[in-house]
């Protein structure tokens, strides 16, 4: 059946929903701009980063039978969070919902209602499958199975000076106690020392590291027990 979507782990067809339209499959635009040179034919395309993408808008079209239940469903679909569609299985994307929704009959007389969900979505589709993986020698490699770059999570557990080779990447961390968390996603390094994190960034330096489709190589100098990459595996 390819009538249903998932909302922060929540199914529509649990609300009484169901999908008459799916969204199109689309490659998310790349962030570019233009500028015409004076002298030269065309125009001068210039990109804003390497493999910066626009985010997009995922419509799907709906049905409800139960009317009584609107007050609910609009209560749930708001905000942001992850949607699923069951026309692209395996993962998701980080989203929001960003229309307003109106509910309107099919035919009169009929108690069904029809309405548009817009999903805005974050460019990257995000794989479910994407264990933690666990390195414990210098000189491993880890394979990227998406078709993106991935922003991982990786905790390092060791002690001292430790030089840290991600693929391309080279990370200094300087007098390491215990652990220390390289968050990628949110661009953080810290420690968790309690019930809050304790910031960790001074103790870095280099860029926060990516795992670029294929083989990446793992490896490094100092005291390291083991690495944890949690890799947040994606697609374009």
């Amino acid at each position: 059946m390819n009538d249903w979507f998932l909302w922060n782990g929540v199914y529509c067809t649990d609300y009484g929903i169901h999908v008459l339209n799916q969204p199109d499959i689309v490659r998310p635009a790349e962030r570019i701009s233009t500028e015409k040179v004076f002298g030269r034919s065309g125009a001068l395309t210039k990109l804003e980063g390497d493999a910066v993408f626009d985010e997009f808008v995922a419509p799907v079209e709906c049905i409800v039978r139960d009317t009584s239940r609107l007050r609910e469903i609009s209560s749930w679909l708001h905000g942001e969070g992850k949607v699923a569609f069951a026309n692209r299985t395996g993962g998701f994307f980080y989203a929001r919902v960003a229309n307003q929704i109106e509910y309107a009959k099919i035919l009169r007389g009929n108690p069904h209602r029809s309405f548009t969900v817009n999903f805005r979505c974050q460019p990257f589709f995000y794989h479910d499958d994407s264990p933690t993986e666990t390195i414990l020698e210098s000189g491993a490699f880890i394979m990227n199975p998406g078709t993106a770059s991935s922003e991982s999570v990786i905790t390092v557990t060791g002690s001292g000076d430790i030089t840290l080779m991600v693929g391309q990447y080279v990370v200094e961390l300087e007098d390491v106690t215990g652990s220390i968390i390289l968050d990628t996603p949110r661009m953080e390094a810290y420690r968790v020392d309690g019930p809050l994190p304790v910031n960790q960034n001074a103790v870095m330096t280099g860029e926060f590291p990516l795992l670029l489709p294929g083989a990446n190589a793992i490896s490094w100098t100092g005291n390291v027990v083991s690495l944890a990459i949690q890799p947040n595996w994606r697609d374009i």
